[in-house]
């Protein structure tokens, strides 16, 4: 008897057959924030959290990470909200590569399949709709920390925000509880720099002065 497929599984395999249906529709190189939310639908707010995460982790010019940060952000306060995710005309007119985007989805697909068979639907309460508000104001605070360019250290909390949910449309609770433990380690990190640099800069002020 077959296994059944576990949810994120179909989720990213969904991500990748609406990227392969745009790149087929259209003769365009880049795709915009706005229809890709378009694409993928403006009431899949779990998914696209996702999918922006994943996003992350892929090199891109000045400015990139800042701009899916927000965009994170905007797709987390319209879950909060319960409402259809619609982005500020500065950050949907951004724009993606969309064949590079369609080939890092499609590694992305055969990764999640061999992570997917050692995560598993458990504590379910803590990734259930109980936990959309929660999960939604906590990726918000993970977002905004991401704002601050930092090189290489955005990508702790980048990581955990994508194990968070991943696990989270695996209905995982236990590794929604790792992702969460990564997101604040890579918080912490983050506030430790940003105050041995405060500490740096007065030190060099007294000195001079």
């Amino acid at each position: 008897m077959t296994a059944p497929t576990a949810p994120v599984t179909r989720y990213t395999n969904r991500i990748v057959a609406v990227l392969r249906r745009v790149a087929a529709d259209t003769d365009a190189s880049h795709l915009t924030f706005d229809r890709l939310i378009e694409a993928m639908g403006q009431h899949a707010h779990r998914l696209l959290i996702l999918m922006l995460t994943l996003l992350n982790m892929i090199p891109g010019p000045p400015g990139f990470g800042g701009t899916v940060a927000w965009t994170t952000f905007a797709v987390a306060l319209a879950m909060v909200l319960n409402r259809p995710i619609r982005l500020p005309g500065i950050i949907g007119r951004r724009r993606l590569p969309l064949r590079p985007l369609l080939k890092a989805s499609e590694q992305v697909a055969r990764v999640t399949a061999i992570i997917a068979r050692f995560s598993r639907p458990r504590m379910r309460w803590l990734t259930g709709a109980a936990a959309t508000v929660p999960y939604g104001i906590f990726a918000m605070v993970i977002s905004v920390g991401m704002t601050i360019p930092i090189p290489f250290v955005n990508a702790v909390p980048n990581v955990g925000l994508c194990v968070l949910a991943f696990s989270m449309l695996n209905r995982d609770g236990v590794g929604a509880v790792l992702g969460t433990i990564i997101c604040l380690a890579g918080l912490v990190i983050e506030a430790l720099l940003i105050f041995g640099v405060v500490n740096l800069g007065m030190a060099a002020v007294d000195a001079i002065t």
